[in-house]
C-alpha cells in the first residue's frame, strides 16, 4: 500500500484519535556488531482501521517510523513470563506477526480491545447481511432506494413500460408551481413526482410511473408523461401525485415535499386540473410566510385512442414493430417544438425476434455444408506425403469443429428464455453465435389522437464478436495478417480492407471462399459442388417413386435442371478443365431430361384424352399408353444409375484436384520463408505453432510441436471465429431490414435494386486491450457483408378481390399473373417475418405484401429481387481505455477502419449519384457531399482526440439515403445508450424540437427512458456502469445525467 508518510505525520496530531499512547514495538537486529531482539518505543496514535507508529515517543511527533492496517488479523496476548503486558497481532494474509508491549497490564487490555474494534471487515459482512435482509423483505435495496416507493422497485418501471401500441388510455402531462422549503427558502428544489394509483377493491398505492428529476426549478415543467392503462381507469379509482425534493441526484436521498390526491373520474372528466399541494402531509412546511399559496400541481390528460392500423404512416410505423419485436416497451414524453406548441414522443424498445431463430437456421446450414466438404475430404487421397499429411490433419481437426457447431446448435435449440442475449452471457461459448443484447429502438412522433406520424429506427447490439475465444492472437482482421503470404509491411494498412487482406491469406481465402485466389476458388467450388450432387442424388434415388405420381415429370425435369447447371458450371471452371469431363455430364442428363419430357408429354395427351367422350377404342390406347408409361419409367431408372455413376467418378477426379488447390494453398504456411508472423524475427515453425496455440479454442487436441497441425487449427479457429461474427451480423441485419422494409416507396425499391441498401455501422470501441480485438473482428465481417446477398419475396394473405396488373386473364394458361392484395386489418396483423438461409453467403427474407406492392411493376412480375447491402462502419472510442490509446499513439486501428468506411460511404455517393442524381438534403439541410467533406476534415491528420462529429455526419448522411443504423460498443447496454438516445434527441430536433429543450430532453430520456429499463434486463439495476473518472474521459455530450449510473453494476 502506498503512503504518503510525510503529509500523514502532519495530519495525525491533529487527529481525533480514538486511543493512543506509547508502546514499545519487538524488532529483529541482524548485523555484524548485534543479532538479536531490540525493543523500540514509540507513541503510537490509533485511527478507525490504521495503527501509526512515531518514530519518537513525543506525543507531538509527525515523523512515522511505520503503519500497520488494521484488517482481517487477530490480536492476543502472549504468554512469555519474561516480556510482561505484551501481545500480538497475527495476519490471515500470512504477512509477519507484529508483537508490542504496553507499559502496564491495563494499557495492554486497553490496546488490545481497541485493536479489536478497528477494523472495518466484520462490520462489514454484517452490514452485507443486513442490507440482503432488508432487500428480501421489502423488495428494494436500501442504499439505492431515495424514497420508499422510488422507481428502483420492481413492479413500477415494468408496469410503466408496458407498451401501449393499440388499447386505449389517459395520457398525463404534469408541471408544478410555487414549490418552497421554509427550511432552506433560498435554495432551489430538485422536484419529482411519483404517481401511484389505487383500485375500488384495495386500499393499496400502486405506483405507476414518475417524471424525471427537473433540477434548480420552483415551476419545473416534466417532460416525461404518464400513461395509465384502460384496466386503471375506473371511475372508482384514485390516484396520488407525490412531490419529492431530491436532496442529493447522485445518491436519490429525498424528501417528501407532500402529496395530493384526486379521482380518476375526476381526470376523466376534466382535461386540466389544479390540485394543492396541503402542508398536512409532510413534516416540511409547503407554505411560506410571505406568500397566499401552497405548492401545487397542474396535472393536464387526454385521452389515447387505439393506433388505427388503417392509416397508412401509422401501419409503416406499427407493423415492423408488432411482427418482428417481443417484449415490446414504451414510453412517453412531451416537448416544445419550434412553434410554441407541443411535441407529443413515444420511444419503443423491444427484442428481436430473429435473436435465436436465424443462428439456428445458419447453423443448421452451416452444419450441413461443412459435412458434406468433411465427407469429401474423407474420401480423396494425395501422393504427395505433405499434403497427405495435411488432409489427414485437416480430418481430425474439422471433426472437432463439427461437434463444436453441433454443440451449439443444440443448446440454441434448447433455449429457453428471454428473446436477447444479456451481455453477462457474452462470453459464454454455448451461445456464440447469438447477437449480445440485440434491441430494436423506434422513437416515434404522434398527432393530438395519439396516432403516430413519423420515427427513426436504431439496431443496438454488441460488437460481432467472439468474446469466449478471447483476443490472445486478436481480431480477424489481425489473424488474417499473421497467415498472409507477402513481403514484410506494418499492421494495420492505411484501409482496413476484407478484400486486400483476405487475398493474401490463404486461411482467410479458403473461410470466405474468396474466388480471386485459387484457394478461395477451389473452396467455392467445393461447396458447390458437394450441395449440389448432394441434390442430384436424393433425386435420383427417389426418381421412380415421385414418378409413380401423375404430373411430376415437368417439375422434376425443371429440379434437375437447375441443379444439373450448377455441377456443369463447377466443371467448367479452369481450375478443372483440363480433366475434360463436362460433356459425359452433360450427354447423361441430356439423356434424362428427353424422358422426362416424353413422360411429361405423354401425361398431358392422357389427360386430354380423359377428357374426351369414350369410344370403343378408349381402353385400346389406355393399355397401349400405360405400356409406354413403364417403358419411359424403366428406361428412367436405368439412366438415373448411370448418370449416378458417372457423377461419382467424375466427382472423385475433380475434388482431388480441388482439394490439392486447398491444401497446397494451406501447406504454404509452413513454409518458414514466406511465414509473415513475427517477420521482424525471420518467422519458422515456432512462430506458426505459437501462433496456434493462441488462436486454438478449447479441447482442439495438442499441437505437439507439429506444424500442420498448427496450420489446420488455424484454418479451423478461423473459420469457426468467422462464421460465428457473421450469423452475429447477418442477425442484427435483418432485423434492421424487417424494421426498413415497410417503409419503402417506390424510390427506396429501385434504390436497393440498383445500388443496394445502405447500412452504416457505428462503433464505440476502444483500441485498447481486448476492445481491439473486438474491433477486428467486428470491422472484418461488415466489410465482409459486401459478399452477401439477400432475396426478398412478399408473403401474407391475398384476397380474392386481388387485382390482377398483368392485364391477363387469370384462367390462361401459362400466364404470369402478380396480385396486389386488398388493404385488409387482418394481414398486418397475421404477417411474420421468415427467412431462409439458402447458402453461407445469401438468405431469402419475406416482406408483407402492404409493401411489397410499393415495388415497381418489373420486380413484382419477378415476384423477387435479389439486394445487396453496401456497410459503411465508423468507431470511435470514447472511454478512458481510448484515452490511454491516444496517449500511447495506438489507435491506427480506429484509423484505418474509418478511412475505409469513408472510402466506401463516397462509393455509394457516387453510385447513387450515377443513376439517381444528387440525393436530398439531410436533416440538419445540409448537402451529403458537404457532409463527406466534413468527415474527410475529421480523419485528415492530425486527427483531435475523439472525434466523434464523425458518428453524427455518418448518421445523418444514412438517413438521407434512408438506410440502416446499427449501434455497437462492448455489451450495447451504457455507452450504446448514450448514442441511442442522442441520435434520437437530434432526430426529434430536426424534426422540429425547440432548440431550448435539446439538453433538457436528452437528460429526460437517459434518466427516464427504455435505455434504463435496458441496462435493468441485462444487470438487474436502473444504473448504467460508468464511474467517475471514466466520465471525465468521456465527451461531454455522452455523458449520463448525474444519479443515473453506478460503479456497482456490471460491465
Amino acid at each position: 500500500m502506498r503512503v504518503n508518510s510525510k503529509e500523514l505525520g502532519c495530519v495525525s496530531p491533529s487527529w481525533n484519535s480514538s486511543f493512543e499512547g506509547i508502546l514499545y514495538w519487538k524488532q529483529k537486529v541482524d548485523t555484524r556488531s548485534k543479532r538479536g531482539c531490540v525493543f523500540s518505543e514509540h507513541w503510537c496514535r490509533l485511527k478507525g482501521n490504521i495503527l501509526v507508529l512515531c518514530r519518537s515517543p513525543d506525543r507531538t511527533s509527525s515523523e512515522i517510523s511505520g503503519i500497520v492496517l488494521l484488517e482481517r488479523f487477530t490480536v492476543s496476548r502472549t504468554r512469555d513470563e519474561e516480556i510482561p503486558y505484551s501481545f500480538r497481532l497475527d495476519f490471515d494474509s500470512g504477512d509477519k506477526s507484529l508483537i508490542f508491549v504496553a507499559r502496564s497490564e491495563d494499557e495492554a487490555e486497553n490496546w488490545c480491545h481497541n485493536l479489536n474494534k478497528a477494523q472495518l471487515a466484520p462490520k462489514l459482512r454484517r452490514l452485507t447481511l443486513l442490507r440482503d435482509e432488508i432487500r428480501r423483505i421489502t423488495g428494494s435495496d436500501p442504499l439505492e432506494a431515495g424514497f420508499s416507493n422510488n422507481l428502483s422497485t420492481p413492479a413500477a418501471p415494468v408496469q410503466e413500460s408496458k407498451c401501449s401500441l393499440s388499447v386505449e388510455g389517459l395520457e398525463i402531462m404534469l408541471r408544478c408551481m410555487d414549490i418552497r422549503d421554509i427550511s432552506h427558502p433560498n435554495d432551489l428544489p430538485n422536484a419529482c413526482l411519483l404517481v401511484s394509483v389505487s383500485t375500488s377493491l384495495t386500499n393499496i398505492w400502486t405506483p405507476v410511473g414518475a417524471t424525471e428529476v427537473v433540477e434548480r426549478s420552483r415551476n419545473p415543467v416534466f417532460s416525461k408523461t404518464i400513461f395509465l392503462h384502460r384496466d386503471l381507469l375506473d371511475e372508482n379509482n384514485s390516484i396520488r401525485f407525490s412531490l419529492f425534493d431530491i436532496k442529493d441526484v447522485k445518491s436519490n436521498v429525498s424528501a417528501l415535499i407532500g402529496e395530493t390526491t384526486t379521482s380518476i373520474k375526476d381526470l376523466l372528466d376534466n382535461s386540466s386540473l389544479l390540485l394543492s399541494v396541503p402542508d398536512e402531509c409532510s413534516a416540511i412546511s409547503t407554505k411560506h410566510e410571505s406568500l397566499e399559496s401552497c405548492p401545487s400541481i397542474i396535472v393536464q390528460s387526454r385521452k389515447q385512442k387505439p393506433l388505427d392500423s388503417t392509416v397508412a404512416k401509422v401501419d409503416a410505423n406499427m407493423l415492423p414493430l408488432r411482427s418482428v419485436c417481443d417484449n415490446l416497451l414504451s414510453k412517453r414524453y412531451k416537448f416544445q417544438d419550434s412553434m410554441g406548441e407541443t411535441m407529443h414522443v413515444i420511444e419503443f424498445m423491444g427484442e428481436s425476434k430473429l435473436c435465436y431463430d436465424f443462428p439456428i437456421e445458419y447453423l443448421k446450414t452451416l452444419i450441413q455444408s461443412e459435412y458434406l466438404i468433411y465427407d469429401s475430404l474423407s474420401r480423396t487421397g494425395s501422393s504427395k506425403p505433405i499434403i497427405e499429411s495435411l488432409r489427414k490433419e485437416r480430418i481430425i481437426s474439422m471433426k472437432q469443429t463439427l461437434e463444436r457447431y453441433e454443440a451449439n446448435l443444440r443448446n440454441l435449440v434448447d433455449y429457453s428464455g428471454p428473446r436477447f442475449k444479456p451481455s453477462s452471457e457474452r462470453g459464454n461459448s454455448r451461445y456464440d453465435f447469438v447477437p449480445t443484447n440485440l434491441h430494436v429502438n423506434q422513437i416515434a412522433l404522434t398527432d393530438v389522437d395519439g396516432q403516430l406520424v413519423s420515427s427513426h429506427n436504431i439496431i443496438s447490439v454488441g460488437a460481432f464478436s467472439l468474446f469466449s475465444g478471447r483476443y490472445k492472437s486478436g481480431g480477424l482482421f489481425r489473424m488474417a495478417f499473421d497467415t498472409m503470404i507477402t513481403s514484410t509491411r506494418a499492421y494495420p494498412p492505411p484501409e482496413l480492407s476484407y478484400l486486400d487482406m483476405s487475398s493474401e491469406s490463404p486461411v482467410a481465402a479458403s473461410t470466405c471462399l474468396l474466388s480471386a485466389k485459387p484457394i478461395g476458388k477451389a473452396m467455392d467450388l467445393l461447396y458447390r459442388g458437394t450441395h449440389a450432387i448432394a441434390l442430384v442424388r436424393s433425386d435420383l434415388s427417389g426418381l421412380i417413386n415421385r414418378l409413380n405420381a401423375p404430373g411430376q415429370a415437368e417439375p422434376l425435369a425443371q429440379r434437375m435442371q437447375k441443379t444439373v447447371s450448377s455441377i456443369q458450371g463447377v466443371l467448367a471452371d479452369q481450375l478443372v478443365s483440363s480433366l475434360n469431363v463436362l460433356p459425359r455430364v452433360s450427354s447423361d442428363f441430356e439423356v434424362i431430361i428427353g424422358l422426362l419430357t416424353q413422360l411429361s408429354t405423354m401425361e398431358v395427351i392422357k389427360y386430354t384424352n380423359s377428357q374426351q367422350p369414350k369410344s370403343s377404342d378408349h381402353e385400346g390406347v389406355s393399355k397401349k399408353n400405360y405400356e409406354s408409361r413403364e417403358n419411359l419409367i424403366n428406361s428412367l431408372k436405368k439412366a438415373g444409375q448411370k448418370l449416378s455413376t458417372t457423377l461419382e467418378r467424375i466427382w472423385e477426379c475433380v475434388s482431388s484436384v480441388l482439394w490439392d488447390h486447398v491444401l497446397s494453398g494451406l501447406a504454404d504456411l509452413s513454409n518458414q520463408q514466406t511465414l509473415s508472423v513475427n517477420k521482424e524475427g525471420g518467422g519458422n515453425y515456432f512462430d506458426l505453432i505459437s501462433e496456434a496455440e493462441r488462436s486454438a479454442y478449447p479441447n482442439m487436441l495438442p499441437i505437439n510441436d507439429n506444424v500442420l497441425t498448427a496450420v489446420s487449427i488455424l484454418q479451423d479457429s478461423f473459420n469457426y471465429r468467422h462464421h460465428a461474427c457473421v450469423c452475429q451480423l447477418l442477425t442484427s441485419v435483418l432485423t434492421a431490414l424487417s424494421m426498413h422494409i415497410p417503409r419503402w416507396n417506390r424510390r427506396d425499391w429501385e434504390q436497393a435494386a440498383v445500388c443496394g441498401v445502405l447500412a452504416q455501422f457505428e462503433g464505440l470501441l476502444s483500441c485498447y486491450g481486448d476492445e481491439q480485438g473486438m474491433i477486428e473482428d467486428w470491422a472484418w465481417v461488415i466489410d465482409y457483408l459486401f459478399m452477401y446477398r439477400i432475396t426478398l419475396r412478399p408473403t401474407g394473405n391475398v384476397s380474392d378481390s386481388a387485382i390482377n396488373i398483368t392485364g391477363r386473364n387469370p384462367e390462361n394458361i401459362g400466364s404470369f399473373n402478380t396480385t396486389i392484395p386488398s388493404s385488409n386489418h387482418s394481414d398486418s396483423e397475421e404477417f411474420h417475418p421468415s427467412f431462409k438461409v439458402i447458402k453461407l453467403n445469401e438468405c431469402e427474407l419475406s416482406v408483407p405484401w402492404r409493401s411489397w406492392v410499393h415495388a415497381p411493376s418489373e420486380i413484382q412480375a419477378r415476384g423477387r429481387v435479389r439486394i445487396r447491402l453496401h456497410p459503411v462502419s465508423f468507431v470511435v472510442g470514447i472511454n478512458e481505455l481510448q484515452s490511454v490509446a491516444e496517449t500511447l499513439d495506438k489507435t491506427d486501428v480506429q484509423i484505418a477502419v474509418n478511412n475505409h468506411g469513408l472510402e466506401s460511404l463516397r462509393s455509394y455517393f457516387n453510385r447513387y449519384t450515377k443513376h439517381f442524381g444528387a440525393p436530398g438534403r439531410t436533416v440538419s439541410n445540409q448537402d451529403v457531399c458537404d457532409l463527406l467533406t466534413d468527415i474527410s476534415h475529421y480523419l485528415t491528420p492530425p486527427i483531435r482526440s475523439k472525434p466523434v462529429e464523425v458518428l453524427q455526419l455518418a448518421s445523418e448522411i444514412t438517413q438521407a439515403f434512408h438506410g440502416l443504423r446499427i449501434t455497437t460498443c462492448k455489451s450495447a447496454k451504457d455507452r450504446t445508450a448514450m448514442s441511442v438516445t442522442l441520435e434520437q434527441i437530434q432526430w426529434l430536433k430536426s424534426e422540429g424540437m425547440h432548440e431550448s429543450c435539446f439538453t433538457p430532453a436528452l437528460h429526460c430520456i437517459r434518466s427516464t427512458g427504455l435505455r434504463l429499463d435496458n441496462v435493468m434486463k441485462n444487470t438487474g439495476k436502473r444504473k448504467y456502469a460508468f464511474n467517475r473518472f471514466q466520465l471525465l474521459s468521456f465527451p461531454r455530450i455522452y455523458r449520463p445525467p448525474m444519479g443515473t449510473y453506478s460503479t456497482n453494476v456490471s460491465s
